[in-house]
C-alpha cells in the first residue's frame, strides 16, 4: 500500500455518514438533531456519546474520545489511519490511487464481485426453475431439512449443475476467462479448457458486510468427495476473516450484543428461521483472531458453539490453540468474552432446534463456558490426575494455555482454577507458572495420546515438578490416614464431624469418602463403615488399604486426628489467603473489589492466628457451615 492523497481522504469523509457507520455497531436514539448511544470504548449503560450530523463528528462525555470518521474507526477498531480510509473508501465504493499500490486494484476487486453476484444469479435460477434431475435432487434435499422455498429465495440458495454452463453464461454477461479464475469460479484443465469450479452441488452464496456476494460454499448433491466445497482465497475473499450469514446477523448481533459461531452454513439458516438471528459459520475453519475483530465490531460476547457429535468434540479440543493470542483481547479497552458451548446427545444446531425448539438453545448459549475454562477443563480431562506424573503433566499443559495472560488478574484467577481442578497448592502451581517459559509446541488433543505421553519414559522432572508430586503424595497420605482413623473408631465423629466437614480434599475419591463419613452412625463398626465408603467410592478399600492403624485407645486415635485436621485447615487457609492475596497484588479489581478481597484476607489471617493460638478452626457462616 502506498501514499493516500489528501483529496481523496477528503472524499472518503465526505462520503460516510457518520450516523449510518456508528449505528452498525451501537445502538442510536434521536434527541432533537443529534443522536446519542452507549459509547463503545468504555463499556458504559448511560449514553454519553453524541452524534452531530451536521458537522459529521462525534463525541464521548465520559471518556473525552470525538473526533470524525476516521477517528472512530482507529478509537474503536484499533485501525491505522490509513487502513481506516481505505475501509471507509471500500464501503463507499470509492477507488483510491495510492501512490507505490500492489496487490489488485478496485476496478479488479469490483469486478470479482460483480462475477460473483452474477454467478449467484444463475446458481440461484438453476435451482428454483431447472427441471434436471440434479437441481430437483437438491430442491429434495433442502426439503428434507426443513427448508421452504422462501427461505431458499432469502439466502438466494443455489444449484451447480457443472459442465462448464457457468462459464458459459458468464462469458456471455461480458466477464473474461481470467475474471472468472480469479473469483475462483472456474479454472483450466490439463487440456487448457475452462471448467466450472462447482459441480452437482447446493450452493451457499458467502456475502460480505454490506450483502455483496464474494464467495460461495458448495454440499454435494448425493455421493461424491468433497462433501464441502469452498471458494479459494481470492481478490476479495479471505476465509480466515469472512463468516457466512455476517451480513444478516449485524443487526440482531448488534442489538443482543452476542455473536454466536457455528460450524455448518445449514445450521446458521435453521437457527435464523427459528429466530436465533445473532448467528454465523466460519467457512471451513476454526474460529480465528481475524473473525474475532470482525465480530467484535458489534458484539461484546461471542458463543463458540460446537456440535455434540465425535467431530464436534475434537473441534471443541482443538478451541484451546485459539487462546494464543487472547492476551491481546484481555488487554484492549473493549474485552471480549469469549465463551463455549458444546451440545448434548451427538446433535448439531440445526437437529437440536428441529427437536427440542430454540428456546433449549438459547439456554445452552446462556450457560456457555468461558473459553479460557472451557479449554484448560478439557485440558485436565485428558489426563488421570490421581497419578502424580500425570498430574503434574497436566498442570503443565493446563498453564500453557494461559501463558500469554501470565501477569494479568485473569492469569491469577486461572492459576486458581489449575490449583483447584487438581488439587494442588495454588502457591506451588503459580510458581511453575512464573517458570514457564517454552510456549506450548502441540497440544494434545485425545486421550490416546495423554496415555501414550504417560506410559513413555518419565522425564526428569524439574525442582517445582518434584515438589509438586512429592506434596501431593505427603497429603493424600494423611488425609487417608485421618480417614482410616475414623473407618477404625467411627466414635471419632462426635468431635471431627463439622472439622471433616470443611477440609478440601487433595481429590474426589477422598472428598466421596470423606462425605460418606459424615452420613455413618457413629457407633458402626469398621466393617459397616467401610462398607458404607464403597457406596461413594469403588477404590476405598484399595485406598485405604495403603494406611496402616496400629492404635487401638480412642484417646491417643483422637489426639492424632486432631493433630491432621488442624494441619488440614492451616493448609486451606494458608492457600486461600495466597489466592487472594495474588489477586490484590496483580491489580485490575476495582476499588469496590479490593476492598472486599482485602477484608476476606484479614478476615482469613485473623482465623489463621487463632487456629495456631487454639487449635480449632472458626468457622463463618458465609462459608456454608455453622458458625462455631
Amino acid at each position: 500500500m502506498g501514499f493516500i492523497d489528501d483529496d481523496e481522504v477528503r472524499q472518503v469523509r465526505e462520503a460516510t455518514d457518520l450516523v449510518q457507520l456508528i449505528s452498525e455497531t451501537v445502538v442510536l436514539k434521536q434527541r432533537s438533531r443529534l443522536f446519542w448511544g452507549c459509547c463503545p470504548i468504555h463499556n458504559e449503560k448511560t449514553p454519553s456519546l453524541k452524534i452531530d450530523p451536521a458537522t459529521q463528528t462525534w463525541h464521548c462525555f465520559g471518556c473525552g474520545k470525538g473526533g470524525d470518521c476516521f477517528s472512530f474507526l482507529m478509537e474503536t477498531e484499533q485501525m491505522e489511519f490509513p487502513e481506516a480510509v481505505r475501509f471507509l473508501a471500500d464501503r463507499a465504493h470509492i477507488e483510491l490511487h495510492e501512490t507505490g499500490e500492489t496487490g489488485p486494484t478496485r476496478s479488479e476487486r469490483e469486478r470479482c464481485t460483480l462475477a460473483c453476484e452474477a454467478a449467484k444469479t444463475f446458481f440461484h435460477n438453476e435451482l428454483m426453475r431447472s427441471k434436471e434431475e440434479g437441481a430437483a435432487a437438491a430442491r429434495d434435499y433442502l426439503h428434507s431439512r426443513g427448508f421452504s422455498s422462501d427461505t431458499a429465495a432469502k439466502w438466494q440458495l443455489g444449484y451447480a449443475p457443472g459442465r462448464g454452463r457457468l462459464a458459459a453464461y458468464l462469458n456471455k454477461q461480458g466477464f473474461s476467462r481470467d475474471e472468472l479464475i480469479s473469483a475462483n469460479l472456474a479454472y483450466v484443465n490439463d487440456r487448457k479448457q475452462l471448467n466450472d469450479r462447482f459441480f452437482n452441488r447446493l450452493m451457499f452464496p458467502v456475502d460480505d458486510l454490506q450483502g455483496k456476494t464474494i464467495a460461495f460454499g458448495g454440499r454435494v448433491i448425493g455421493s461424491g468427495e468433497p462433501k464441502y466445497l469452498n471458494t479459494s482465497e481470492t481478490p476479495i475473499f479471505h476465509k480466515s476473516s469472512n463468516l457466512f450469514g455476517i451480513d444478516k446477523a449485524k443487526p440482531q448481533i448488534v442489538s443482543t450484543a452476542t455473536a454466536i459461531v457455528v460450524e455448518g452454513y445449514t445450521d446458521v439458516i435453521v437457527l435464523a428461521d427459528a429466530g436465533v438471528e445473532n448467528v454465523v459459520a466460519t467457512l471451513g475453519t476454526a474460529l480465528t483472531s481475524q473473525h474475532v475483530k470482525l465480530l467484535s465490531r458489534f458484539a461484546r460476547r461471542i458463543v463458540y458453539l460446537f456440535d455434540g457429535d465425535a467431530a464436534g468434540q475434537k473441534a471443541a479440543d482443538r478451541a484451546g490453540e485459539f487462546i494464543d493470542w487472547s492476551s491481546a483481547v484481555e488487554s484492549s479497552r473493549n474485552p471480549i468474552e469469549l465463551s463455549v458451548a458444546v451440545l448434548p446427545d451427538g446433535l448439531d444446531p440445526a437437529d437440536f432446534v428441529a427437536e427440542r425448539g430454540a428456546e433449549p438453545l438459547r439456554e445452552i448459549i446462556d450457560g456457555a463456558q468461558p473459553l479460557l475454562e472451557f479449554a484448560i477443563m478439557r485440558c485436565l480431562d485428558r489426563y488421570d490426575v490421581r497419578n502424580s506424573s500425570q498430574k503434574v503433566r497436566a498442570m503443565e499443559e493446563a498453564l500453557r494455555i494461559i501463558l500469554p495472560l501470565r501477569g494479568s488478574v485473569t492469569a491469577t484467577d486461572y492459576v486458581n482454577l489449575i490449583a483447584d481442578g487438581l488439587g494442588l497448592e495454588y502457591t506451588a502451581v503459580s510458581q511453575a507458572f512464573n517458570e514457564l517459559k517454552a510456549p506450548a509446541a502441540a497440544r494434545r488433543t485425545s486421550q490416546d495420546q495423554a496415555a501414550q505421553d504417560a506410559s513413555t519414559e518419565s522425564r526428569t522432572p524439574d525442582s517445582t515438578a518434584a515438589k509438586i508430586i512429592d506434596a501431593d503424595r505427603k497429603a493424600l497420605q494423611a488425609e487417608h490416614e485421618l480417614l482410616a482413623y475414623v473407618v477404625h473408631d467411627a466414635t471419632l465423629l462426635d468431635e471431627l464431624d463439622r472439622d471433616l466437614a470443611c477440609i478440601s480434599w487433595s481429590d474426589e475419591a477422598t472428598s466421596r469418602m470423606a462425605g460418606a463419613l459424615l452420613a455413618v452412625e457413629h457407633d458402626a463398626t469398621p466393617q459397616e463403615v467401610m462398607d458404607a465408603l464403597r457406596t461413594s467410592c469403588d477404590d476405598a478399600a484399595q485406598i485405604l488399604s495403603e494406611t496402616t492403624v496400629e492404635e487401638e485407645d480412642h484417646g491417643a486415635l483422637l489426639k492424632r486426628a486432631q493433630i491432621l485436621v488442624r494441619s488440614f485447615h492451616k493448609r486451606d487457609l494458608e492457600q486461600r489467603i495466597a489466592r487472594l492475596q495474588a489477586r490484590l497484588q496483580s491489580g485490575g479489581l476495582s476499588a469496590e473489589e479490593f476492598d472486599k478481597t482485602f477484608a476476606e484476607v484479614s478476615t482469613m489471617q485473623k482465623d489463621l492466628l487463632e487456629l495456631q493460638r487454639t487449635g480449632r478452626l472458626t468457622i463463618h457462616e458465609q462459608d456454608g457451615h455453622v458458625e462455631g
